[in-house]
Formats: structure tokens, C-alpha cells, sequence
């Protein structure tokens, strides 16, 4: 029995192996990601979780494997590995396990929330050191529909490599901003204060701004969603992940912050699903949006309606994926939104599009695009 809270069949699901064959239970045949053979001379060994590749002779463990892909220390690779796989690690001292079975995880002690303009000072001077690739504009020019302008005014910004994660920190602690407290940071293995960026969530980063004007949270648009492991071929796997360090050493969760994108004192705002969604819709149309981090994530609206109330805005604009008509976490979540504006004497109404687009995004850009055409 391993020691590990995972496989290496876990691992090969990781680092997205293409698997070729199964030559007997003891051993399965793909790829190499090391030398490049595509004719699935790695052995994998799910008995032993250890491979060899019969092309260029590289061999060793599940570390090694993910390391070599990765560049990564057994160390880094291992958190990385629990970190994406929600498992549960070894104690932070890094000991080997005991022979008689996987020690059991230390709590880990966590920082309360920093303030909010704390945090908000925190993320704007770490999004200034970072830049946006080629790659993830042309997804937000072409797919997304957004000018360069708009890109640049949303501040999307793509997530730097693991190896550069200390070195960032390092300077904004040197220049004076807090990093215990904001989500992300946490101390790792060795001491050091870090942030929460790993090869396998690798994306963009969208800001997550809310009626204050304040920057409250980050979301990470994965370049490759993760599977929930239960092997499921019609789920997609999650796309957004929050920058959080729940559980880290020192680490604080995220929340679930309310992005706000428009005016605050619109007569109308519209709600819908994810930070990403309603800036292009803003982007559109130029109306106003709140958006939560999931359908069903609507406490924070109960205090922005609150606010909206006084502050002269007279209708909620329901405007939640279309799936909502068959989906019954979705349906709740619209349900909640109705509610709450209710509750907050602000009439509400429900927005409805053509089902071929789930989200509002999807159905303002194509119908965007279709005039463009007939014009």
C-alpha cells in the first residue's frame, strides 16, 4: 500500500499522458513527456507507482515523473500534486512517512482577513507586475470578443510560473504591501511567504472588483479544466478557480466576493454568474452588473442589494445561465436573486435569450457579431 495520497495513474491524469495501452494489470503503456516518443514506450506501474520509459531510459517515481515535466523539487511536486487533486498532504516538516501508513496532515494555522483596502493594495501591485500572454489576448480578442482597450482596462493578467511565486512576494513585501491575510499568500515548507500559482492551474487571472471600487479577489480561468476525478466523460471539469490559500500555513480563504462592474447608482443592475461573464456583457452593452462566484453563491448579494437599495437603484435584472429552466441548482440560485431584491424593495424581473447560448455573454457577443455582419 502507498504511502502517497495519490497514484500515479493520478499523476498521469495530472500531466495528461495519452495512454496507448495496457499490456497486463501491472503495467500500463503511454507516451513519453520527457523524450517526446509518441509510440507509448512509458511504462507506468500502478503497483509500485513508478515507470520507465523504454525510448530514452529515463526511470524513477511519481515525484520524479512530475518533476521532470514540471521542473519542479520532489517537494514542490508533491504539494502541487495534493494541491490540485484536493488531497491531503504530509506534515509540513516534509518527514518521510512512517512504514506503518501516511501520517495524518497537521492543522495549519491561518491568518484572519486582511482589510479590505489592504488586500485591495495588495493584488493592484501584484497584478502591475504581471503581464498578460499573447496567447490569453488572442482568447479574450477572438473568443471573448473584447478590444485591446478593454482587455487592458479589465486588468486581466495571466498567472506567472511556480518558480517566480517567492520572488514576486518577496517584493511586495519589500516595497510594504501585506501579504498575510490576502488570499494567495501563505508561508511554505521552508519558512518563506509565497503565492498560490502552480503550473497545473495555470491561466488568467480576473479581477474581482466590487461596488466600492475595491479589488477583493482574483479568479483563475484554468487554460485546462480539472476533473473531479470520478471519471465522468460528460463533465468538463472545472473551469474558474479562486486564488486561495484555505488550509495553507498562514493561509486565508477567498470568500465568495460579489464582482461590480457599472455604475452604483444605475436605476438597473443585472445579476448574473461569474466576473468574466458580466464584464464582456458590460463591455456590450454598457449597462451595469453584479456577479456572483456561482449560481448558488448569493449571500454577498443580500448586502450589495442592501447598499443598491439606498443608493437609488430601483430593479434587479435576473440574468443567470439558461440553464436555470432545467437545472435545479441554477433555478435556486435565480430563485435567491428574486428574493432578495424583493426583500430589498427593488423589483425584480427575469432575463430570457435564445437556450442555444447559456450564458448572457455568449448570447449579447453573437448577437453583436451578427449585426456587425448584416451592417
Amino acid at each position: 500500500m502507498s504511502d502517497f495520497p495519490f497514484t500515479i495513474m493520478d499523476v498521469a491524469y495530472l500531466l495528461r499522458l495519452n495512454i496507448r495501452r495496457r499490456g497486463n494489470p501491472l503495467v500500463v503503456y503511454a507516451d513519453c513527456p520527457i523524450c517526446g516518443e509518441h509510440r507509448g514506450r512509458l511504462g507506468l506501474y500502478p503497483q509500485t507507482n513508478t515507470w520507465h520509459c523504454f525510448h530514452c531510459g529515463e526511470t524513477g517515481g511519481m515525484l520524479r515523473l512530475y518533476g521532470q515535466v514540471h521542473c519542479t523539487d520532489n517537494s514542490q511536486s508533491f504539494r502541487e500534486i495534493c494541491d490540485t487533486l484536493a488531497v491531503g498532504g504530509f506534515p509540513a516538516e516534509n518527514r518521510a512517512p512512517s512504514r506503518g501508513g501516511p501520517e495524518r496532515p497537521t492543522e495549519m494555522p491561518a491568518s484572519g482577513r486582511a482589510p479590505e483596502r489592504e488586500i485591495h493594495r495588495t493584488y493592484k501591485a501584484l497584478l502591475s507586475m504581471l503581464t498578460l500572454t499573447q496567447a490569453h489576448r488572442e482568447h479574450l480578442r477572438t473568443v471573448r470578443g473584447l478590444t485591446d482597450a478593454e482587455i487592458d482596462d479589465f486588468g486581466f493578467k495571466s498567472t506567472p510560473p511556480g518558480r517566480l511565486c517567492q520572488e514576486l512576494t518577496r517584493k511586495l513585501t519589500e516595497q510594504g504591501f501585506l501579504v498575510q491575510g490576502v488570499p494567495g499568500f501563505y508561508v511554505d515548507d521552508r519558512g518563506k511567504w509565497t503565492v498560490k500559482f502552480y503550473q497545473r492551474t495555470s491561466g488568467f487571472l480576473i479581477p474581482q472588483y466590487g461596488v466600492d471600487g475595491l479589488l477583493h479577489g482574483l479568479q483563475i480561468r484554468l487554460d485546462t479544466p480539472i476533473r473531479d476525478g470520478s471519471g465522468s466523460t460528460e463533465k468538463k471539469g472545472a473551469k474558474y478557480l479562486p486564488l486561495s490559500s484555505s488550509g495553507k500555513n498562514f493561509g486565508v480563504t477567498s470568500g465568495s466576493p460579489v464582482h461590480f462592474v457599472g455604475d452604483p447608482h444605475a436605476r438597473v443592475v443585472y445579476v448574473t454568474e461569474g466576473a468574466l461573464k458580466a464584464d464582456i456583457a458590460h463591455a456590450i452593452t454598457g449597462r451595469t452588473f453584479a456577479a456572483t462566484v456561482g449560481a448558488n453563491n448569493t449571500g454577498g448579494l443580500d448586502e450589495l442589494f442592501s447598499f443598491l437599495s439606498r443608493n437609488g437603484t430601483e430593479e434587479i435584472i435576473e440574468a443567470e445561465d439558461m440553464d436555470k429552466h432545467h437545472n435545479a441548482g441554477v433555478f435556486r440560485g435565480a430563485c435567491a436573486v428574486h428574493n432578495l431584491a424583493l426583500k430589498h424593495n427593488m423589483a425584480c424581473r427575469q432575463l430570457n435569450w435564445d437556450p442555444a447560448y447559456k450564458g448572457i455573454d455568449d448570447w449579447l457577443l453573437a448577437v453583436k457579431r451578427n449585426k456587425n455582419i448584416k451592417e
